[in-house]
C-alpha cells in the first residue's frame, strides 16, 4: 500500500523543475512592489507582468547559451515579432558570436604557438595582458623535470600597439637572487626578440620560448639575462609552455 503522502510527493516531484522559476518570479515580483514606494499605489497586475517579462528573459538568455548563435539570429530573423524580445536575442547572437570568434582566434593562436613555440604579436589584440616566466639559461633544464620550480623573475606587459611590438610595463618581479636590471612599471618601449645580423641589431614583434626577452625603452634594443619559459595571457591562459610552468 503506498503511503499517505505518496501524492504529495508526486506532485513534489512534477512541480520541482519549476520551482526555481515559481522562486525567481516571486523574487522579482517582490522587488517591483517593493520599488514602487510606500506612498504609491501598488498595482499588482503590472508587478505581475514586469515580473513574467524579467524571469521569462533570464530563460531565454539562459536556453539560448545553448543554441549556435547562427540558429539564434535565424530565430531572429524569421519568427520574432516582439520587438524588445528581437532586441534581446540581435544583442545576446551579436554578442555570442563575437566571443565564439574571439575563442577560435585564441585557439588558432594556441595551436600555432605550440608549433613554433613563439607567440606573433601582431596577432594579439591591443590592451592583451602578457605575464612571462623567465628562468636563468641553467634552471630550463631542471625546471622541465621540475615543474614546482619558480622563474627567477616574472614580468607582466600590455599591447599598446601589437604590430610594433610597443607594450608598457604592468610589473616586473623578482622571484631569485639573480634577477636583476628589472624594468620600471610604467616603462613604454618596443619588445620581442633580438635579432643580430650584418652588425645591426633589431626587434622582431616575436616572443620565442627559451630565448631571452628584447626590449627598446629609449636606450636601444638590449635583451634580459633569463630566457622566457612559458607566456600567459589574460587572467592565465597558458599561450606558450618551454616545460617550465609550475604546476
Amino acid at each position: 500500500m503506498a503511503p499517505k503522502d505518496q501524492p504529495d510527493a508526486d506532485l513534489f516531484r512534477e512541480a520541482e523543475p519549476l520551482l526555481p522559476i515559481a522562486r525567481a518570479l516571486k523574487e522579482s515580483i517582490d522587488e517591483k512592489l517593493v520599488g514602487t514606494g510606500a506612498g504609491s499605489p501598488i498595482d499588482v497586475d503590472e508587478a505581475w507582468d514586469a515580473a513574467v517579462r524579467s524571469v521569462a528573459e533570464a530563460i531565454i538568455s539562459e536556453r539560448l547559451g545553448e543554441l549556435d548563435p547562427e540558429r539564434v539570429l535565424r530565430l531572429y530573423a524569421d519568427t520574432v515579432d516582439d520587438e524588445a524580445l528581437k532586441a534581446t536575442l540581435g544583442s545576446w547572437a551579436a554578442e555570442k558570436a563575437e566571443e565564439l570568434e574571439r575563442e577560435r582566434r585564441i585557439e588558432g593562436l594556441r595551436a600555432d604557438c605550440a608549433r613554433s613555440g613563439a607567440i606573433e604579436l601582431a596577432r594579439l589584440e591591443v590592451d592583451t595582458l602578457i605575464r612571462l616566466g623567465l628562468f636563468e639559461r641553467r634552471q630550463i633544464s631542471q625546471a622541465h623535470r621540475e615543474s614546482s620550480l619558480p622563474p627567477s623573475r616574472t614580468t607582466s606587459l600590455r599591447l599598446v600597439d601589437p604590430e610594433r611590438g610597443y607594450a608598457e610595463v604592468i610589473a616586473d618581479t623578482a622571484l631569485g637572487p639573480s634577477a636583476r636590471d628589472l624594468l620600471a612599471p610604467q616603462a613604454r618601449g618596443r619588445i620581442g626578440s633580438t635579432i643580430v645580423e650584418g652588425g645591426e641589431e633589431w626587434l622582431e614583434p616575436r616572443l620565442q620560448v627559451h630565448a631571452p626577452l628584447g626590449y627598446d625603452f629609449g636606450d636601444g634594443p638590449t635583451r634580459t639575462n633569463e630566457v622566457i619559459g612559458y607566456a600567459e595571457l589574460g587572467d592565465g591562459l597558458l599561450l606558450i609552455d618551454g616545460g617550465a610552468r609550475r604546476r
